[in-house]
C-alpha cells in the first residue's frame, strides 16, 4: 500500500513533464496558416495633402485718392480688357480745384512776367552803372522767386490732373473680376493705406494649388512631380496637375513645419473656381505590370515554434542569398537569443530587404528572401528573390496562423 503511495505521485509527475514536453509539437500540428498570393499589378507610392485652388495671377485693384464713386462699370465675373475703365470718381472736387489752380498759375506767369522786365532793365543799367550793385541783386533775387513760384504753380495744376487720371480706376491687366468691395456712393478713404475695390484673376483657365506638405514628405517632392487630386463638387471626377516651385519659406502649423508647393492646373474647362478645397495626392513613385506582395505577409510574426524550426533554414539561406555586407549582421542575430524573436528576427535587415515564409513543394515551411522597391500601405514591389527565381504569380506567402477547430 505505501509503494502505491508512492507511484500515483510519480506517474503524475511523468506525465505533468512529458505534457509540457510535448506541448510545443501538439501546439504546432494543430496551427493552420492563412495566405496571401503574390499577384502582378500596378503600384504607386504617394503623398497626401490638401490645398486652396487660386488664380495664377490675382491685382487688387484700388484707388489712390479720396472721394466718393460716381460710376461703376463692371461686377462679379465680368471679362475685362488691360486698360478699361472699372469705375469713376467723382469729379466736382478735383476739377474745382484745377480751376483754382490754373488761376495761381496764370497769376505767377503774371508776376514773372513783371519781375523778368524789371530784372533785364536792371541789368543794363548796372552795366552802365546807373544802379547799384544792390539794386540789381534785388531784382535777380524777385526774378529767380518769380521763377520757382510759377514752377511750383505748375506742378499743382500737374498734380491735380494726376489725380484726375486716377479717379478714372482702369484695369492693368486682362482677366476676370472676381471680387467687388464698393458701391457707387460710397466714399473710400486714401489717407493711410490704399483701399481696396476690386480683385481680379488674370486666366482662370491656368489656376494653381497651394498645398502644405509635411517636413517629413517634402524630401519626396520635385519640381515637375505629376500631382493627382479631387475637389468635393466633383468627388468622382479626378483632375491633374505638375509641381511647379517648391517654397523654402518654413511653415509651422499644429506645431509641425510644412513647406508650400505650388501645382500649377489646367482649366480649360472652366469647373475649377478659387477658393476650392483640394484633395492631392502627388505621386512619388509608379510601376505597372510588377509582382507585388501584400505588406500582411512582410509583417508576419512567426510563433516560437516556427521561428526555432526556420532558425537552419534562415542561417543557410542567409549565407547563400544575402549580399555579403549584410550575411555577418544577420548570422549574428540568429544567433542572438535576445535579437531572434518574433519580432525582431529581420530587424538587422535594410529597408529594401525582406522575406516571407512559405511551404515548398513537400509542405514544409519555408523562407524566401526578396528585394523590394515602391511600398505602400498595402502592398510592396517585389523586385527580385535572392535566391535568383523567376518573378513569377500565383506563389501563396504565409500571413497569418489560425487554431484547428
Amino acid at each position: 500500500m505505501k509503494q502505491l503511495k508512492w507511484i500515483i505521485p510519480g506517474i503524475l509527475t511523468i506525465a505533468v513533464v512529458g505534457y509540457f514536453i510535448m506541448k510545443p509539437k501538439l501546439d504546432a500540428k494543430n496551427l493552420e496558416y492563412t495566405y496571401i498570393p503574390l499577384e502582378k499589378g500596378q503600384i504607386e507610392a504617394v503623398v497626401s495633402s490638401t490645398g486652396a485652388l487660386e488664380a495664377i495671377n490675382t491685382v487688387e485693384i484700388g484707388t489712390q485718392i479720396s472721394g466718393t464713386i460716381k460710376k461703376i462699370y463692371v461686377d462679379y465675373n465680368d471679362e475685362v480688357t488691360a486698360g478699361q475703365l472699372l469705375a469713376e470718381m467723382d469729379l466736382n472736387l478735383l476739377q474745382t480745384n484745377l480751376i483754382s489752380a490754373q488761376a495761381n498759375l496764370a497769376v505767377a506767369q503774371a508776376q514773372l512776367n513783371q519781375v523778368r522786365d524789371t530784372y533785364n532793365r536792371n541789368q543794363v543799367l548796372f552795366k552802365k552803372s546807373v544802379i547799384s550793385e544792390q539794386e540789381y541783386k534785388d531784382s535777380q533775387y524777385s526774378y529767380e522767386q518769380a521763377l520757382s513760384a510759377k514752377e511750383a504753380s505748375l506742378a499743382a495744376v500737374k498734380n491735380i490732373k494726376v489725380s484726375i487720371e486716377y479717379a478714372h480706376i482702369k484695369s492693368p491687366i486682362k482677366g476676370t473680376v472676381t471680387e467687388r468691395s464698393v458701391e457707387e456712393g460710397q466714399t473710400v478713404a486714401a489717407s493711410f493705406a490704399t483701399p481696396k475695390m476690386f480683385v481680379i484673376a488674370e486666366d482662370l483657365k491656368k489656376m494653381q494649388i497651394l498645398a502644405d506638405v509635411d517636413e517629413s514628405d517634402i524630401g519626396y517632392i520635385s519640381n515637375g512631380l505629376q500631382v493627382r487630386f479631387t475637389v468635393q463638387t466633383y468627388p468622382e471626377k479626378v483632375f491633374y496637375g505638375k509641381v511647379s516651385q517648391i517654397r523654402l519659406q518654413p511653415i509651422q502649423l499644429n506645431n509641425v513645419v510644412n513647406y508650400q508647393v505650388i501645382v500649377d492646373v489646367d482649366n480649360h474647362e472652366g469647373r475649377l473656381l478659387p477658393g476650392m478645397t483640394a484633395s492631392l495626392e502627388f505621386i512619388t513613385q509608379s510601376a505597372k505590370d510588377v509582382l507585388l506582395i501584400n505588406n500582411s505577409a512582410l509583417r508576419f510574426r512567426p510563433n516560437e515554434q516556427m521561428l526555432n524550426e526556420i532558425r537552419p533554414i534562415l542561417e543557410q539561406k542567409g549565407k547563400i542569398m544575402l549580399p555579403d555586407s549584410l550575411q555577418q549582421g544577420f548570422i549574428n542575430a540568429l544567433n542572438n537569443e535576445e535579437q531572434f524573436t518574433p519580432a525582431n528576427f529581420k530587424k538587422s535587415l535594410p529597408s529594401n530587404i525582406n522575406g516571407f515564409f512559405y511551404r515548398d513543394t513537400a509542405g514544409k515551411l519555408d523562407f524566401n528572401f526578396i528585394e523590394t522597391g515602391i511600398k505602400t500601405g498595402m502592398q510592396s514591389q517585389v523586385i527580385g528573390f535572392l535566391d535568383g527565381s523567376p518573378l513569377s504569380e500565383g506563389i501563396k506567402a504565409i500571413n497569418g496562423i489560425k487554431s484547428k477547430k
